[in-house]
């Protein structure tokens, strides 16, 4: 089992945890108006951190403020408080840096924002490279990037490298800011509500935004005791809906299986499920749904985004933490902004603070994408042997190569594109042509649609998918898409975001484009890594086995910088037999 040995939250609210957390039991919140930022037409509230705070902040601990953007520092500076609380150092080989974030350094597209800072360092993967070299871990970073969802499925992934002895500590950092890019995103979806929000409430109107860090440590039990009580993974789990990629499912599908993997026996051990909790008028009913079917309806259930707004990457870790400490102090924390019931399906929404003598609690979340994530954590006393593991290995029954030059399914090159035809359009029409939702994809989701068509048509059709995982690992995401949707936004005489192109700017949205096609409800993610590292990229498909409902694996390594560069290179995982 992994435990949790230190933690940090800083937000608008404070700098550290215990900040944090009183002013949330005393309903305190940093949401306000802002009117034009950035220049942008229309006004939003959001919760963010006053100018220079940040920057000033990090000057106390570095002189080189000027070598890291916005986004790093605020990553930093929570790390940096959660690896101090311990009284040991954790910078050595056996320490993985986990960074959870949806955009990262994405204002770095706009040549007016940070200009003394490289361009190249938009790639999400060059931000978490610039965070492990200032604290000096030894051990490469990767990047977890699966829309909403990335704080938990970045400690789904930190679970099992470290119960398969991969690593001795994970240090997992949540982290987001706000920019034109991602607020415009947003209203181009007219998804922000003018006023704070109100989870589940019949007056609902929208989300607001946020930005934030968390950061959660995690170790082996028994690595090295640090707490007479521990908070402990129990279970944990990923699922896709299938249904579609930028709107929730009508039947709760994915957050229903996600609950249901993880609940306890014994239902009444819950202290509460804390769930997303937007507060759009879909997202919200379709977790009503969920609870209703996985008989939670009487448990108590709470949402953070009244107090923070929805700090995306960050949102899975830092409701985590808020609601560690609630069950330490036997409470369950209020849904701010929450009067009246406005779903259809009965819920035991938490209203004011309230007592509780129970140790569990499960955190629930889900994004674009289809994916959908829970996470049930247990406090109680610290274990000092770990317990054996035993993980699942696979094997590769099937594989398929495609680059620009090249196309090579199970070591058999096929045919390829015509000289001045455009590659992944021609393969389409070619191979697949009979699904017309190709068009409208950004070229990463084209890239992995294509690859996987052909790679599963080398298996009977009879054999049943469904429960497959689709886990891809690439270096810079959808950057190009990025581009794409800042020129959109850069020129205020042309300002004209669109919700087509944005969606897109989620790497994770290939998978779910890949689910919907083959109606895969198993695990989906993206993560991405500086380089290609065998190794680090092996350990993390394989141990996707590690969930008992798994049983194949659509994985690989896919990037896609343009038409006429671009690289996949995919596996069919088959699971084979336990190892201890």
């Amino acid at each position: 089992m992994i435990e949790c040995i230190s933690d940090n939250i800083t937000s608008p609210l404070g700098w550290t945890t215990n900040e944090n957390f009183e002013h949330v039991k005393r309903e305190d919140t940093r949401l306000k108006r802002y009117d034009r930022l950035w220049g942008l037409p229309e006004s939003f509230v959001g919760s963010m951190f006053d100018d220079g705070a940040i920057e000033a902040r990090f000057a106390a601990i570095s002189p080189d403020g000027d070598a890291y953007t916005r986004f790093e520092k605020l990553a930093i500076l929570s790390i940096r408080e959660a690896i101090d609380r311990l009284s040991f150092s954790v910078i050595n080989a056996k320490t993985v840096l986990i960074l959870s974030t949806t955009k990262a350094n994405v204002e770095l597209l706009d040549p007016d924002q940070q200009p003394n800072i490289p361009r190249e360092r938009a790639s999400i993967c060059a931000a978490a490279q610039q965070i492990n070299s200032f604290f000096g871990f030894h051990a490469p970073a990767m990047v977890v990037s699966n829309a909403c969802i990335s704080g938990v499925s970045a400690q789904v992934i930190a679970k099992r490298l470290l119960e398969r002895g991969y690593y001795r500590r994970a240090i997992v950092c949540g982290c987001d800011i706000l920019s034109k890019f991602i607020v415009s995103g947003f209203q181009s979806f007219k998804a922000l509500s003018d006023a704070e929000c109100r989870p589940f409430d019949s007056e609902r109107r929208g989300l607001n935004l946020g930005e934030a860090a968390a950061t959660i440590v995690l170790q082996a039990c028994g690595t090295k005791r640090t707490r007479p009580q521990s908070w402990v993974i129990q279970s944990a789990a990923v699922r896709n809906d299938a249904n579609h990629i930028s709107g929730p499912s009508r039947t709760g599908e994915g957050s229903y299986r996600v609950l249901k993997y993880v609940l306890p026996r014994n239902k009444a051990q819950l202290a509460f499920v804390n769930v997303h909790g937007t507060a759009t008028p879909y997202n919200d009913e379709m977790e009503a749904i969920a609870l209703s079917r996985a008989r939670l309806t009487s448990v108590p259930v709470n949402a953070m985004k009244g107090y923070y707004g929805h700090t995306l990457g960050s949102a899975g870790v830092l409701e985590t933490i808020l609601s560690m400490k609630a069950v330490e102090e036997g409470v369950i924390l209020p849904t701010r902004g929450f009067r009246q019931l406005g779903v259809t399906h009965p819920v035991n929404i938490v209203r004011n603070l309230e007592a509780t003598d129970q140790h569990q609690f499960i955190k629930l979340l889900s994004g674009f994408g289809g994916c959908n994530a829970a996470v049930r954590w247990t406090n109680g006393p610290a274990k000092r042997i770990q317990e054996p593991v035993k993980s699942m290995r696979g094997h590769i029954s099937h594989t398929v190569y495609l680059s620009a030059t090249h196309i090579v399914r199970d070591h058999k090159p096929i045919p390829n594109v015509p000289e001045g035809a455009t590659r992944l359009t021609y393969l389409y029409k070619t191979y697949i042509g009979d699904y017309p939702k190709f068009h409208k994809m950004d070229g990463l989701s084209k890239l992995g649609f294509i690859a996987t068509e052909l790679l599963l048509t080398t298996i009977d059709p009879a054999i049943d998918i469904s429960n497959s995982a689709i886990v891809l690992v690439g270096n810079t995401g959808c950057l190009a898409t990025d581009k794409r949707y800042q020129r959109t936004i850069q020129d205020q005489q042309q300002f004209f975001p669109s919700p087509a192109v944005f969606v897109y700017t989620l790497p994770n949205i290939v998978t779910g484009e890949i689910a919907i096609r083959h109606k895969i409800h198993g695990e989906t993610a993206y993560y991405a890594l500086s380089t290609f590292n065998k190794t680090l990229f092996h350990r993390i498909i394989t141990s996707t086995f590690d969930d008992a409902e798994t049983d194949k694996i659509i994985g690989g390594w896919i990037q896609y910088d343009n038409d006429d560069n671009f690289e996949a290179s995919l596996g069919l995982y088959t699971v084979n037999k336990e190892i201890s």
